[in-house]
């Protein structure tokens, strides 16, 4: 009964400490990026962001016992070529031919090589010693969800904006193409992780788990569509069901005084 009781003291232990190194610190951050972004505290909420942003980042360390640190530990591996891919796409998008925001023409070189350095890193994260490993030498629960995602996310986004440019672009062929021959990429090395075992996860494991985010991705695709199709009926429905707009009475001799005199304050200049 005692070493029950024990036991439960500890697990309660673990959970109130995992709530205040991680949960709460993880519900912060949005929090105190809505206050920068509205204005209300942009340097107080920028100052919760990073702070507690930091928190949930080394939060495998001060609370190791909660399994729920593991996306914390998969934040930290991949913030290095997260934030390299991002500052890549950012230089070829606006490095390119854009009517705001143009960057020198070399960002678009630069972008470039910047996102195929962190290709180059995710994919060592898969099939060399760079895999983001948790405790006991074992995978981190979290990648092997994260990098078949991602591959199929950035596939189908990929092959989806291509086609939209085509559709709808003027002049968009080139873009359209390099879109496409990047969705290419991404689905080879998808079929890659299919065929060859990485360096701690089988080539049946990462299929399994290929299907399933293709599951998550196509039941996200269609729970969106069905929300906005939902919505779209409710204001049609309400819209259909509004009386008519009646006509607004023609305005009076003062009024129209009023308004003239008005344009009159307004109008007028000194002749030289």
């Amino acid at each position: 009964m005692f070493i029950n009781r024990d036991g439960a003291v500890r697990s309660m232990e673990s959970m109130l400490m995992a709530a205040i190194w991680f949960w709460i610190p993880l519900l912060l951050v949005p929090i105190g990026a809505w206050l920068n972004l509205s204005g209300r505290a942009k340097k107080s909420g920028l100052f919760l962001s990073l702070v507690c942003f930091v928190l949930v980042l080394i939060s495998s360390w001060t609370v190791p016992s909660s399994d729920s640190t593991a996306a914390g530990h998969l934040l930290l591996s991949i913030l290095a070529p997260s934030l390299l891919m991002a500052y890549g796409i950012h230089g070829m998008v606006f490095g390119g031919n854009v009517p705001v925001g143009k960057l020198d023409s070399s960002a678009r070189w630069s972008g470039f090589l910047a996102v195929v350095i962190s290709l180059t890193i995710f994919c060592l994260m898969h099939w060399y010693t760079l895999t983001p490993l948790w405790r006991n030498d074992e995978v981190n629960p979290y990648w092997i969800v994260f990098w078949p995602t991602f591959l199929l996310f950035a596939t189908s986004l990929c092959s989806a904006s291509a086609l939209a440019l085509v559709g709808f672009g003027d002049d968009r062929l080139v873009e359209a193409i390099k879109l496409a021959g990047l969705s290419v990429l991404m689905a080879g090395i998808a079929l890659s992780g299919m065929l060859f075992d990485g360096y701690l996860t089988t080539a049946e494991e990462f299929s399994d788990y290929i299907w399933l985010s293709a599951a998550d991705i196509l039941g996200t695709v269609v729970g969106v569509s069905l929300a906005i199709g939902a919505f779209a009926i409710v204001i049609w429905s309400y819209e259909k069901s509004l009386p008519p707009p009646m006509n607004s009475l023609p305005p009076t001799e003062d009024e129209i005084k009023h308004v003239v005199a008005i344009a009159k304050s307004h109008i007028g200049g000194e002749e030289e």
